[in-house]
């Protein structure tokens, strides 16, 4: 199995600062639904993970996010796109937990729910958080440089390197052809 964990906010949805209201606030990063439905059609499933503080904060509920999530998965359909599920920290920061953000725990419920060993898995994102949560447990890094994304480069623990794209477009292209390029496994 191919398995890809994409950063949903800033990789697959533009960041929604704040409250969340529902399907209102959802807005894809261009070509995004594209390279996912790429990637589906390659054999890869693809997972999403995502910060919610709001939730912990009470800022919005549950509804909320599912009403935002239905309008995502609906807009990816559209092209033929599907995420197989979206894992979330529903804490605020100073709850100091480790779910996403510089720990792992979240990625590993991910490693777990779909029986893969980190090495094997390919973690898109453009924050250094998840790529250095990521490096912890020994996956495929790959970082996507976005407009107003944070400069992920300087962040990341020397021993791993990200593969670094332009686009996510350029991040599908670039795993498409490297799986091309494996021998057939027996």
């Amino acid at each position: 199995m191919k398995l890809a964990i994409l950063e949903r906010d800033g990789i697959v949805g533009q960041p929604v600062p704040g409250q969340l209201s529902g399907h209102q606030d959802w807005q894809s990063m261009p070509d995004a639904a594209i390279s996912i439905a790429r990637l589906n059609l390659s054999g890869w499933h693809v997972v999403l993970v995502a910060n919610q503080p709001g939730l912990g904060r009470g800022l919005y509920d549950c509804a909320a996010l599912n009403d935002y999530h239905r309008q995502m998965y609906k807009e990816l359909a559209t092209v033929g796109a599907k995420v197989d599920a979206v894992f979330f920290c529903p804490h605020p920061p100073d709850d100091h937990c480790d779910c996403l953000d510089a720990q792992a725990a979240l990625l590993r419920q991910i490693l777990d729910r779909f029986n893969m060993e980190a090495g094997k898995v390919a973690v898109i994102a453009r924050s250094a958080s998840l790529l250095q949560a990521a490096a912890s447990l020994g996956a495929r890094l790959h970082w996507v440089s976005v407009p107003g994304g944070p400069d992920t480069e300087t962040a990341l623990c020397p021993s791993q390197e990200a593969q670094q794209h332009a686009s996510m477009v350029q991040c599908t292209e670039h795993l498409l052809q490297s799986m091309a390029n494996r021998p057939p496994q027996a």
